[in-house]
């Protein structure tokens, strides 16, 4: 048998459901467009009479067509090398795949000879300029251990090129060669 409901309890049965989907409905598409809420960032506690400054970041390049900041054309050999004293009681093994463990890393490698010592990456365009490769400036790690029996040093260089007109300039990346020399330093070098 079927009973039959009034009609108004129908409508508001029909209507609340209606609500429910709608009101459902608002707050699944409100979850969507929610930003996240995100604890502030801790202020350091300054005094009020010394204002915050910060400063401003350096750019890459000297000017909007110059050579990197980090470049610096020279052919002398004394500004180009960096020597790395070795640590004691390791074997050349040890060193050479160290070394070459590291140059890998962030690096193809293009010679690498353990018989000489002699490890050196191809020429690369590290840097971008608005958004694309600089093709105007290419530079190469080379790293020499020195000493004919047993080697006691490490030769860092970071060579550089910047093509000014049709000529490239020579140089090294004083960065670059700040940063090698320093990361072989703490992996290969002497302990205090």
């Amino acid at each position: 048998m079927f009973i039959r409901r009034p009609l108004f309890l129908i409508d508001l049965h029909r209507s609340s459901y209606r609500l429910t989907f709608i009101v459902a409905g608002m707050a699944a598409c409100s979850s969507f467009r929610r930003v996240p809420k995100t604890a502030p960032s801790p202020v350091p506690a300054t005094s009020a009479s010394t204002p915050t400054r910060t400063e401003p970041e350096q750019p890459v390049f000297t000017s909007r067509d110059g050579a990197p900041r980090s470049f610096v054309a020279s052919t002398s050999d004394a500004k180009t090398i960096r020597i790395v004293v070795v640590r004691d009681g390791v074997t050349k093994q040890w060193l050479f795949r160290n070394a070459s463990e590291y140059l890998a890393q962030n690096n193809a490698i293009e010679v690498s000879d353990p018989n000489a010592g002699f490890l050196m990456t191809p020429w690369q365009n590290t840097l971008t300029r608005d958004g694309a490769p600089e093709l105007r400036y290419r530079t190469r790690i080379v790293l020499h251990f020195l000493g004919d029996s047993t080697w006691k040093q490490l030769a860092v260089r970071a060579e550089a090129n910047w093509l000014r007109g049709e000529e490239w300039q020579w140089g090294y990346d004083a960065a670059l060669l700040d940063s090698v020399s320093a990361n072989l330093t703490s992996r290969l070098g002497k302990r205090p």
